[in-house]
């Protein structure tokens, strides 16, 4: 890209390019205007175009819209306010080489308590699943391969459920009978059941205040679980897989996202290597049926192994049958 262009000019000819996508357009026009510093890295986002990638995120992006109404410009201040935290927990990593906090405690009194703090989040993230390069292509694989081979009258299982997206698309799919989805944090379930709302899903959906370390004994239960995003919240991850691997029937599939280096307000558990979240999936019993690796946007995943970088981990595992 011509650095002499104007912020202006670039946004018109990244427009241009995606322009078969119009609300993801939106978002993109929308993002940039109110923070132009911000162009650079959606030039990295689109710099490759797949028409059928993209055509599957532009109904992302539609649902996004319905989501936010006619707030689309505070959910991208919040979009922002969210980079700008996880750019002060980077700077930390860097000089420090840990995440900033390592107990759940302190996650809780920092962010999960405060409501202000996780609403803005939340509405963070749910731009994100546009900007992000990997969170976006985890969200794919979730709706292209996971939700595919669950069986018929499935009963589905969500950690963390957040911006209600991957409950909303569990919830169009008729072979899933049951939905059921566990948080620790009643500010986020609220948010949650407003996007579900705005979302117009009328299914019946049982979202509970539920620590998923803390959970009440499951077993055989669910065809289906889905915990992305979380796994890195916890102290003990380990006893939080052992969980889901107990409430899933013998067949049962699991989705995990989960990221290596990537520090943020409240990540408090540390991979250094795909390997070391694979071996720890492996050791609750899991057999890997799937595994993808999705560097941060604008890297390789070979210059991200090599330097660090955050790397989305996502991982179809499915309980063993015997």
């Amino acid at each position: 890209m011509n650095t002499d262009k104007t912020t202006s000019d670039r946004l018109q000819y990244l427009l241009s390019r995606i322009g078969n996508y119009p609300k993801t357009s939106e978002i993109v026009r929308t993002l940039v205007e109110l923070w132009p510093e911000h162009i650079g890295y959606c030039e990295l986002r689109f710099s490759e175009v797949n028409a059928e990638f993209e055509y599957r995120m532009d109904q992302v992006s539609n649902l996004v819209l319905n989501n936010t109404g006619s707030d689309l410009s505070g959910y991208c201040r919040d979009y922002r306010w969210m980079c700008e935290e996880f750019l002060k927990e980077e700077i930390f990593f860097r000089r420090n080489g840990t995440y900033r906090l390592s107990t759940f405690e302190d996650a809780y009194n920092e962010v999960y308590s405060n409501p202000d703090y996780m609403g803005k989040y939340v509405r963070g993230i749910l731009i994100s699943q546009i900007i992000w390069d990997p969170h976006a292509r985890a969200f794919d694989l979730f709706r292209t391969t996971f939700l595919d081979r669950l069986p018929e009258q499935s009963a589905y299982l969500e950690v963390g459920p957040g911006h209600g997206l991957f409950l909303y698309f569990a919830a169009q799919r008729e072979k899933i009978e049951k939905l059921e989805a566990w948080d620790v944090s009643q500010s986020s379930i609220a948010e949650t059941r407003g996007a579900l709302a705005n979302l117009g899903v009328t299914r019946d959906i049982s979202i509970i205040e539920q620590d998923v370390l803390k959970a009440p004994s499951r077993h055989d239960e669910f065809d289906g679980a889905v915990i992305s995003e979380v796994l890195e919240h916890l102290e003990r991850p380990d006893l939080a897989l052992a969980s889901l691997f107990a409430a899933l029937k013998p067949g049962g599939r699991i989705f995990i996202n989960a990221p290596i280096n990537s520090p943020a307000p409240d990540h408090i558990y540390l991979w250094r290597s795909t390997d070391e979240l694979l071996e720890l999936i492996k050791a609750q019993g899991f057999e890997i049926e799937d595994a993808q690796f999705l560097p941060v946007t604008g890297a390789t995943l070979a210059n991200a192994i090599r330097k660090d970088l955050s790397i989305s981990c996502v991982v179809i595992g499915r309980k063993p049958t015997h």
